[in-house]
């Protein structure tokens, strides 16, 4: 289970959620925002993104920048390793597969 060490507010890198991530969703500028990149202790960057689509658990995918959108779409991007996968509109943290 990798652990973010990027100085952030302590990202969950593996809690794959419905509703928006953010730590301060109240705010005018929630944080950590789409798109935010952290490196984990396993070497390897994660992205946080929504899933445009169902995306199967330990699949990879690939994501649209700026929208933050990852698509089931074999790619570089590979969804985080829990049951029933990425939802439909759900956001997780996304691996990038190659270090």
């Amino acid at each position: 289970m990798p652990n973010t060490i990027t100085p952030s507010l302590g990202a969950n890198l593996n809690k794959v959620d419905g509703l928006k991530p953010y730590y301060d969703g109240n705010n005018a500028n929630p944080s950590p925002k789409l798109g935010t990149v952290v490196k984990a202790d396993d070497g390897h960057d994660y992205i946080l993104a929504q899933a445009s689509a169902a995306i199967a658990s330990a699949a990879t995918g690939t994501l649209t920048e700026g929208t933050w959108q990852m698509s089931a779409t074999p790619g570089p991007w590979t969804a985080p390793t829990v049951t029933g996968g990425v939802a439909s509109g759900g956001y997780a943290w996304f691996k990038r597969t190659a270090i």
